[in-house]
């Protein structure tokens, strides 16, 4: 039956429409899985899974990888973050995008410097950076992941108590962030680093300072309607209240830190929640709270280590892995390399002989020949 070109028609734009609206449904729920990773990373891994079934395009499923590892990530679970990591690193090194590059090798520092491996840190750092020049100047992505790189530089100052250095690495982060047009996509990191800058002026002595950057950082906080970013500089603010004395202050600060804090699988944020309650408790002469907070403490502790143990064994086993098909892989050279040299040898061996046979059969006949001659 012959059809009308209209239908036909009519059924491409169809098709393309239902390609269209499925790409536009697909963006929209990675968007929610990108911003729900830290408050709610179970929804987050879900819609995850979900996409990368029909996935095919390489620099987004590693997009979905960074993503993934992040929402395990803030469940604790390094093994499964780690996974998902490996698998984005092989298809970031065959991208031919320095921006699907950079955010990898920034986003696999940041989940080095929660397991504390500082050297890992900086050296994924260092291959972001690599990346980072190619991008060019001027642009979103630029200025964004600068920010991100200097933000977790300070973090490593921090850590080994350098917070002037830290200062001055967060600094140059805000000023990245404010270059930016679409402010509203960087207060999130802002928050993340008024929190620290907060932390640093402690570490300085610096309490009023110290208390506006954790103001700053709850403000932000509350624009992005993050209940981890809320909590942690809740206990930022409870910290100045602890060192003006102000314990039932403080513990308020806490108690809503606390409130919020239980909304996320971020058992590490919990654990610092719970240290300073104990701690306020304590100043109050209130041992039994402060005995009931230092036990949550020491279970989610040791719930966590046993969580980073499981996966740094898992890093250092994939590296021998790693390490090991190496070894096989030169092997394996050397014995084919001993292979040509013996069947080149032998062949050079042949080919000698039969010049050699050549020559002494050519010697032979001329050598009757002369002798034919002489008798002759």
């Amino acid at each position: 039956m012959k059809r009308h070109p209209f239908i036909i028609f009519l059924m491409m734009i169809l098709i393309n429409f239902s390609c269209f609206a499925q790409q536009i449904n697909d963006d929209s729920l990675f968007k929610r899985a990108n911003q729900e990773y830290y408050n709610n990373p179970n929804e987050s891994i879900q819609i995850v899974k979900e996409l990368l079934k029909r996935e095919r395009n390489p620099d987004k499923i590693i997009k979905l990888y960074l993503v993934i590892s992040s929402a395990e990530l803030t469940k604790g679970n390094f093994n499964a973050s780690l996974q998902y990591l490996f698998k984005a690193r092989e298809l970031a090194l065959k991208s031919n995008d320095p921006k699907v590059q950079t955010t990898f090798f920034i986003t696999i520092a940041l989940q080095y410097e929660q397991m504390e491996l500082d050297s890992k840190t900086l050296e994924s750092l260092d291959e972001a950076e690599q990346y980072l020049a190619k991008i060019p100047d001027g642009t979103y992505h630029k200025y964004f992941e600068i920010g991100r790189i200097n933000l977790v530089r300070g973090m490593i100052s921090k850590k080994q108590n350098n917070p002037e250095i830290a200062l001055q690495r967060f600094q140059t982060a805000v000023k990245s962030f404010e270059k930016i047009k679409e402010a509203s996509k960087t207060y999130y990191n802002q928050s993340i680093l008024f929190f620290y800058i907060g932390n640093c002026y402690l570490d300085l002595g610096s309490e009023e300072k110290a208390e506006k950057a954790f103001t700053r950082a709850y403000d932000l906080a509350i624009i992005t309607d993050s209940n981890s970013l809320e909590s942690y500089a809740l206990k930022g603010l409870s910290q100045i209240q602890k060192i003006k004395h102000q314990n039932n202050r403080a513990l308020q600060y806490l108690k809503d830190a606390e409130e919020r804090g239980k909304k996320t699988d971020d058992s590490k944020l919990l654990e610092e929640i719970y240290k300073e309650m104990a701690d306020n408790y304590l100043a109050m002469g209130n041992q039994n709270y402060y005995q009931l907070y230092s036990k949550k403490l020491q279970e989610l502790q040791f719930k966590r280590e046993q969580l980073e143990l499981s996966s740094i064994n898992e890093s250092i086993n994939s590296q021998n892995k790693n390490a090991s098909i190496k070894i096989q892989e030169l092997e394996s050279r050397h014995e084919n390399l001993i292979i040509v040299i013996i069947l080149l040898g032998s062949t050079i061996c042949l080919s000698i002989t039969f010049v050699v046979y050549k020559l002494m059969k050519h010697n032979r006949k001329n050598s009757k020949q002369i002798h034919k001659i002489l008798n002759d």
